[in-house]
């Protein structure tokens, strides 16, 4: 029962690494975005309260959204209009959170689908394998369904795989199963 918890504890804890490390360190994701001037006060005009607004906005007619769309632009804003710290603890504890409760749910797929079983590199490809399913579909959802750009999320995905790379590492060391010896 323990490592069911220090596992996924340690897990979540490489990935949160990971992330300062990529996010914070590196900075190799922000090199996807476009560059604009201070915007922020005329956003404040634009959007009248915290919230994900779409532009167009998909509660038009089909004729007027056919229209608004083809003249442009298309934009999906997230506006947090309060007092925001930059590395915020809280939000730093509530990703640390998720994380978490990540790796339990992959470290419990992992013993669902493999027990006892001894194939080792089967429980780690499955983790890696289950980080680009999960990733391809909510990244490239994203980029297709509601048109953002690929380059974004192109990079959220490399984080992405990587986190699940180094939670399967992880996991399959605390998961990992001698192999019998054959007679």
């Amino acid at each position: 029962m323990k490592r069911f918890l220090v596992a996924p504890f340690l897990a979540a804890l490489a990935m949160f690494f990971w992330g300062f490390i990529y996010y914070g360190l590196s900075g190799i994701p922000y090199k996807a975005l476009g560059t604009v001037a201070d915007v922020g006060p005329a956003l404040n005009q634009l959007f009248p309260a915290d919230g994900t607004y779409i532009v167009p906005d998909p509660r038009n007619t089909p004729e007027k959204m056919g229209e608004l769309t083809a003249r442009g632009p298309l934009a999906t804003v997230h506006i947090k209009k309060g007092h925001i710290k930059a590395m915020d603890p809280a939000v730093m504890a509530k990703g640390f959170a998720l994380e978490f409760v990540t790796c339990l749910l992959l470290a419990l797929l992992l013993h669902k689908s493999f027990g006892g079983q001894d194939c080792n590199s089967c429980r780690f490809k499955f983790c890696v394998v289950t980080g680009v399913l999960v990733t391809l579909f909510a990244n490239g959802g994203q980029a297709i369904w509601w048109q953002q750009d690929w380059g974004w999320h192109l990079m959220t995905m490399l984080h992405d795989v990587v986190c699940f790379t180094l939670a399967g590492a992880v996991l399959t060391f605390f998961f990992r199963v001698k192999p019998e010896a054959k007679t």
